[in-house]
């Protein structure tokens, strides 16, 4: 097996490349590990040199064994790491021995170097397998962190502050970082006993994973089988402030109604947070007027034939703290419903046993994401005031009892929703595991025009902004069986017609499901290196015990050399029922390839064919759907990417004499690091469905996750084709012009 399955999933390697794996030694499992630190006296200086007295002096190891895609063999290349610690950092170093010319690395943006070469810890500060924290950089010292909740989801938008430093050396690279405990939560005790792991990631003709003492494969639980660091103490950090000021200004253009394009009046805003530690598991935030804008646009979607709101990851980085405390398996807390506060206060409390998070804002403009069973609205509202509550307690290893709670009240109306349930994950042994969670909301319509559709739900209730008032539960209950060779997961969920989650995401209701998935995993010694094979199968009903949907797939996935990843599903759906039509024999097949062929060129591409639904008709019909897509990237220096993707979408009668819809989206993004902080970012983009062409430069300069300076554009226009004639002659719908600059005192 991999890692963890989150951690794989999370840095992109999945069921990772390999090309012939070389018959290698076997060796022994590390059984609890140890390792007991010193404390240095003198702040070691992060600069990629190791040779510093106080190195000399920490405690290291160079028990290392690849566990991917050998199992528990000796690795390609030696990799010794040492780690110490003073009163203010925590202080990795890390030798990773490789040819100099077979290194992978390049200066890229932070958290976008998964592909290099890198090497990483892992903290699990509480010990108690359901919070991992991974940091890691490339040879050049490209940091990238991100957090695992310990149950099958990674967060790689969380950003950590630390230093790291890399240097290329004519035996391989050396990598020294600093991480700060003002920037880990850990237990309020003076001696403390953490949870630790190293890992190595060695990218060649295959992708080798090397950990510290090894990987038993039939225990999928990475966080559970790490080892054990001791000897840190009187670190406890009370009553340290940081604050975050920053300034943002912006105008904006837009056609008035004689098509001329005009341009708005330039604004500027101030903002401030304030962030205060009580103690080394609690800290309080306050911010006013906070600027919640990311340099990061989201992705186009196409959303042609699909009924349903799309779904946005969240970017902005002040939410992201604490995502591991509020993620659960049904999405009642989404902070993207939390659109343009005016003010909001946050607290996070880790504890050995007991954490708990409460967020309350006040929302300048409120989205609303009201599901259905076949299609949901997306309107927006004035303003509103916002309260989150989380609270989790760890009953074992890996397993946890969580309770939450959500409403959000409108200002200017009477309109509320609110969220309250209960959760559970409970780990029998290394192979078995139960996942519950259960929620009831309570609804309160606001009265007005902004929502109008008379469409039936529940008890004789309608979509229609009208005030009525209802309620509505939602369930979701998993039972998973893991080993070396077969998992197995099995499961029900359902909800409501009337659970709404004003502050989450829920795009569908009135469904329920049953449901079995099951996988086998092949692991040959010769040039394919792992094979996945597995089904997943479901049958849907509503509330009136109406079928909905029976389906079946069966996927395949190959890994072959070059880190070349093959993947194959083939779904079927004997009957499906849409809009009181039923509809039979439909049916899916999607191919996809992706290969990281050499050190300086990526490329992959994906196909599909079926018979699905047109879901947009009045009367829906069945159609014959076809979709390709390609990508590239290209390293064009250590410095320099360019990258390029293709997507396109048609849907055709089952004769193919007329087309639903046909269409494609385009884009081209370059990336210019010059330095850790310092890079430039030119996108481009063209929808062929709605026709429009967008552009976006954007200069930027970021020492460090929350000290950022940036300036940039978006315009969209309208382009007939996209040919350098039509864009040039476009016309320019809108155009925005921003900037930001923030600097973390601390």
């Amino acid at each position: 097996m991999n890692i963890n399955r989150n951690v794989i999933n999370l840095i992109g390697l999945g069921i990772l490349s390999a090309g012939s794996i070389v018959q290698a030694e076997t060796m022994d499992i590390l059984k609890n590990p140890v390792l007991e630190i010193n404390r240095v006296h003198k702040a070691i200086i992060i600069d990629g040199d190791l040779t510093d007295l106080e190195w000399e002096q920490a405690v290291g190891t160079d028990y290392f064994v690849e566990i991917e895609p050998g199992e528990n063999i000796r690795p390609p290349e030696k990799t010794e790491v040492k780690i110490a610690y003073d009163d203010q950092n925590l202080y990795v170093a890390f030798w990773a021995f490789a040819d100099p010319k077979d290194i992978r690395a390049s200066f890229q943006k932070r958290d976008h170097a998964w592909m290099d070469d890198f090497v990483a810890i892992f903290l699990d500060t509480y010990g108690d397998a359901n919070t991992g924290t991974m940091i890691g950089a490339n040879p050049y010292g490209i940091q990238m962190d991100a957090l695992n909740n310990g149950g099958g989801d990674d967060d790689p938008t969380f950003d950590l502050v630390y230093e790291s430093k890399g240097i290329i050396t004519d035996k391989g690279y050396q990598v020294e970082m600093a991480i700060p405990f003002s920037s880990l939560s850990f237990p309020d005790n003076n001696v403390q006993e953490w949870k630790v792991g190293f890992y190595r990631s060695l990218p060649r003709e295959k992708r080798s994973q090397i950990i510290w003492g090894g990987f038993d494969r039939t225990n999928p639980c990475f966080l559970c089988q790490m080892g054990t660091l001791k000897g840190i103490q009187g670190i406890n950090q009370h009553g340290s402030f940081e604050f975050l000021p920053a300034i943002v200004g912006s105008q904006v253009s837009e056609l008035d109604q004689i098509n001329t394009l005009q341009k708005g009046t330039a604004l500027g805003e101030a903002s401030l947070g304030i962030k205060y530690s009580l103690s080394s598991d609690q800290v309080a935030e306050l911010t006013i007027n906070p600027d919640y804008s990311q340099v990061e646009a989201d992705e186009e979607q196409v959303d042609v034939n699909t009924t349903f709101a799309l779904f946005f990851p969240e970017k902005r980085p002040f939410f992201n703290a604490g995502n591991d405390l509020i993620d659960t398996w049904i999405n009642a807390i989404n902070t993207r419903s939390i659109n343009n506060p005016i003010a909001s206060v946050r607290m996070i409390n880790r504890g050995q046993k007991n954490s708990w998070y409460l967020l309350s804002a006040m929302d300048e403009d409120s989205p609303y994401i009201i599901p259905g069973e076949e299609q949901s609205f997306s309107v927006s509202e004035g303003q509103s005031i916002s309260n989150i509550f989380r609270f989790r307690r760890t009953l074992d290893e890996a397993s946890f009892f969580g309770i939450l709670a959500t409403d959000r009240r409108m200002v200017d109306n009477d309109g509320s929703g609110s969220v309250v349930g209960f959760d559970t994950r409970y780990k029998f042994n290394k192979t078995y595991q139960v996942e519950l969670q259960t929620l009831f909301s309570h609804t309160q319509e606001p009265n007005d025009s902004l929502l109008v559709n008379n469409t039936i739900f529940g008890d004789d209730n309608t979509f229609t902004f009208d005030g009525e008032s209802f309620s509505g539960n939602a369930v979701e209950l998993e039972f998973r069986r893991e080993t070396k060779h077969w998992g197995i997961e099995t499961g029900y969920d359902h909800r409501s017609p009337a659970f709404r989650a004003d502050n989450g995401f829920i795009s569908n209701n009135n469904q329920r499901r049953v449901y079995l998935k099951s996988y086998w995993v092949y692991t040959p010694d010769k040039m394919i290196s792992k094979v996945v094979g597995g089904f997943h199968s479901g049958i849907e009903y509503n509330f009136d015990g109406k079928k909905k949907s029976r389906y079946t797939s069966f996927f395949g996935n190959v890994v072959l050399p070059r880190q070349t990843r093959f993947n194959i599903n083939i779904s079927v759906k004997p009957f499906t029922r849409f809009k009181e039509v039923d509809l039979e024999n439909l049916w899916d097949l999607s191919v996809n390839i992706n290969s990281h062929f050499n050190k300086s060129l990526s490329l992959g591409g994906s196909f599909s064919r079926g018979v699905n639904t047109v879901t947009f008709l009045d009367v829906p019909e069945k159609g014959n759907s076809t979709s390709f897509s390609l990508w590239t990237r290209l390293k064009v220096s250590d410095r320099m990417h360019v990258g390029g993707t293709y997507e396109n979408y048609q849907m055709t009668t089952l004769d193919k004499k007329e087309e639903y819809y046909s269409g494609y989206l385009t884009g081209i993004r370059m990336n210019y690091q010059y330095n850790q902080a310092l890079s430039f970012r030119l996108l481009g983009q063209y929808n062929d469905f709605s026709q429009t062409f967008q552009l976006q430069p954007l200069l930027s300069y970021q020492p460090s996750p929350f000290t950022i300076f940036y300036i940039g554009s978006t315009s969209n226009q309208i382009a007939e084709n996209l040919s350098i004639d039509s864009i040039m002659e476009g016309q320019v719908q809108d155009r925005q012009l921003f900037l930001k600059f923030q600097y973390l005192f601390n």
